[in-house]
């Protein structure tokens, strides 16, 4: 009985601190489209397009040339950083 106990502890120990996605305080521009207060992988469009990325967050942003942020890195963007650049993902670090 006591082992169990100390199982159930230690799995809630490790729920309570699991990192989790959080949101960047701030928004990202990309192409005149406000996406406030981001969180993980951002969606812009379905294949390879020019973006022009804003990133008026707290935390560095990372544009992907295809969705679900895969495919190559065309862009890292520093927090209060802009540029123009071809993708289809965003990924807030």
């Amino acid at each position: 009985m006591m082992r169990a106990a100390l199982g159930v502890l230690a799995v809630m120990g490790m729920i309570a601190t699991a990192p989790t996605a959080f949101a960047a305080p701030g928004s990202i521009v990309v192409n005149g489209s406000v996406y406030r207060d981001p969180v993980s992988c951002l969606q812009v469009s379905g294949g390879p397009i020019y973006l022009a990325v804003e990133n008026h967050t707290d935390t560095i942003v990372i544009v992907y040339s295809w969705p679900w942020c895969r495919g190559e890195v065309t862009a890292v963007l520093a927090p209060n950083q802009s540029a123009t650049t071809t993708g289809a993902s965003i990924q807030i670090s």
